[in-house]
């Protein structure tokens, strides 16, 4: 997660294969973190009606995002940063971590990772439970409104971006593993929303 350059011209970073290196490592694991992350929410049968077994799902489910992350935030961050998420993307634009030509190659990457993510898990899914089995799709739970649900995710994505930033903040010394704090954001972020306001 360290801070990547920034130093180059627009023309000079568009031509950089570096550049497009680290946009296509974001594709990748984007796609990977989708397949890994929403896979583990698929319902390919009834889902669970007593509340043991749906907080077991829960806890599996926040589990498999955040592990996904750590491994993929290891594994690729050394050469895109391991963002993964555009709010991360957007933070590192803000606080001057990375361009802005950088920074709309790896939101774009993103959503097209993600989207070929959902498509991988669609295609895996067997084709008379597509529409029961739920394809990591979030929604408001029942009596939650969108306002409040955005709310919520709001509050983890700030989990996620806090905990990203301070990783990367020259001052700290002896943090440990940075990518499995990340990866902890993320299963709490979901441990908040998954109970509270989404399924």
């Amino acid at each position: 997660m360290e801070s990547l350059p920034q130093d180059l011209t627009l023309k000079e970073e568009l031509t950089d294969q570096h550049f497009w290196k680290a946009v296509r490592t974001e594709f990748l694991a984007t796609l990977l973190l989708t397949v890994l992350g929403c896979g583990s929410c698929l319902r390919w049968k009834a889902p669970p009606t007593d509340q043991m077994t749906a907080s077991a799902v829960e806890l599996r489910v926040a589990l498999a995002f955040g592990l996904a992350v750590a491994t993929l935030v290891q594994c690729v961050g050394q050469v895109s940063g391991g963002h993964m998420n555009p709010a991360v993307t957007v933070a590192l634009l803000v606080t001057r971590h990375i361009s802005v030509a950088r920074s709309a190659a790896y939101v774009l990457a993103q959503c097209l990772g993600g989207l070929a993510g959902a498509g991988i898990l669609y295609g895996l899914t067997p084709q008379g439970q597509r529409l029961s089995a739920g394809l990591g799709a979030t929604e408001p739970a029942d009596g939650v409104a969108a306002s409040e649900a955005f709310g919520i995710e709001f509050l983890a994505s700030v989990v996620v971006v806090i905990t990203v930033l301070s990783n990367m903040d020259p001052q700290r010394t002896e943090m440990g593993c940075k990518s499995l704090s990340i990866g902890f954001s993320y299963v709490v972020g979901h441990l908040l929303a998954v109970s509270k306001s989404l399924s």
